[in-house]
């Protein structure tokens, strides 16, 4: 779950995105509303990145081997970032069991 930026003249740079920064585990934060509320509108937040990239990405193949990294790393992106969002699903459905 990182990403790879690149801006032209710089060399590539992979960070944790923010989610993971704060919140690497949902399962383990304490589900208060504010949490929750923001748990869920951080798994919205990169879920919708990740499928604008993954659209990009599979609209952009043209075959080669740049265009095919593109796509596999889109897809590995979508499937993190909703891998995520159902930890965080799982957690707040816990929390109110």
């Amino acid at each position: 779950m990182t990403t790879t930026l690149e801006h032209v003249g710089f060399n590539k740079v992979t960070s944790l995105y923010p989610e993971e920064h704060e919140l690497l585990a949902p399962e383990q934060v304490a589900l208060t509303p504010q949490n929750v509320a923001r748990l869920r509108q951080k798994a919205s937040q990169w879920l919708t990145r990740a499928q604008k990239e993954f659209h990009d990405a599979v609209f952009a193949r043209d075959g080669s081997d740049e265009g095919l990294d593109r796509y596999a790393s889109a897809r590995a992106e979508l499937d993190s970032a909703e891998a995520w969002a159902l930890r965080v699903a799982e957690a707040v459905s816990q929390q109110r069991d």
